[in-house]
């Protein structure tokens, strides 16, 4: 009986390790890192929290769905009244892939940290070359829906000084083109999959196609310097999907860029 029973208790020992091991939590679409320069670059720190002195790190709790979808969205760390409720709506432009358990999609509870740093936000709108760019609150669509190209009245346009003719010579002027890639030989079109949110910032940024030597960290800097005006929908500014391609071209001439082939979804 002795024997049978260390037999089951194995077996149980077994399954609940193997389990583990085929289990993968939730995670967001962009890094950690993207996340957080979004966060520092999207929010609106109150201003009496300024004048308060209110600093800290805000911890949020969600649920993301079996779809991807994420609800249920609460403070299970905050530090004030104001600052928690920019922390939600922050969270909540965060995009997510399932868990998975035995290869399958399941709901599965995350958490997000928000950190609020008086001295950081100062800096950060400081060096924003659009800092000053105010859009109507009334005028901005909070459904949270994210649209492709094709549903929009008007597509987003970046937002750029006037010395700039467009977008390509925008990129082409800034481009720095990576040491280690030069040495590596390495060419090739980095493409990112984003999200213009309803106040022209942009968010989600992953890497759909990869080049490597630093191609991909220079393509995301370039985009992230870039502002927009907003798609509309109903006369309303709206969050939609978007793709940005840059070229990395060796050779004798201005490294040719291909930029903002958007496409209709994420």
């Amino acid at each position: 009986m002795k024997g049978l029973l260390a037999v089951g208790a194995l077996t149980l020992i077994l399954s609940f390790s193997l389990k583990s091991q085929i289990s993968q939590p939730a995670e967001t679409l962009s890094s950690k890192k993207l996340i957080r320069d979004f966060f520092e670059t999207a929010m609106n720190y109150p201003e009496k929290s300024i004048e308060a002195k209110e600093e800290g790190k805000v911890l949020v709790g969600l649920t993301v769905s079996k779809s991807g979808t994420c609800n249920n969205f609460y403070i299970i760390k905050g530090v004030s009244p104001a600052l928690d409720a920019e922390a939600l709506r922050l969270s909540k432009k965060i995009l997510w892939k399932p868990a998975f358990e035995n290869g399958q999609p399941v709901d599965a509870e995350a958490t997000l940290e928000v950190p609020f740093n008086i001295k950081h936000y100062k800096r950060r709108k400081g060096l924003s070359a659009t800092s000053e760019l105010i859009f109507n609150p009334n005028l901005m669509d909070t459904s949270g829906v994210i649209y492709i190209f094709a549903q929009l009245e008007s597509r987003p346009k970046p937002l750029l000084n006037d010395k700039y003719r467009n977008l390509t010579n925008y990129i082409s002027e800034i481009l720095i083109y990576p040491e280690t890639a030069k040495t590596a030989g390495i060419q090739g079109t980095v493409k990112l999959d984003f999200v213009i949110e309803e106040d022209g910032n942009t968010s989600n940024i992953r890497v759909a196609t990869s080049v490597g030597g630093g191609c991909d960290q220079e393509a995301i800097r370039i985009l992230q310097s870039i502002r927009w005006m907003p798609g509309r929908k109903d006369e309303k500014q709206v969050r939609c999907a978007s793709t940005f391609e840059v070229t990395f071209l060796l050779s004798d001439k201005k490294q040719q860029n291909i930029p903002n082939r958007q496409s209709g979804g994420l």
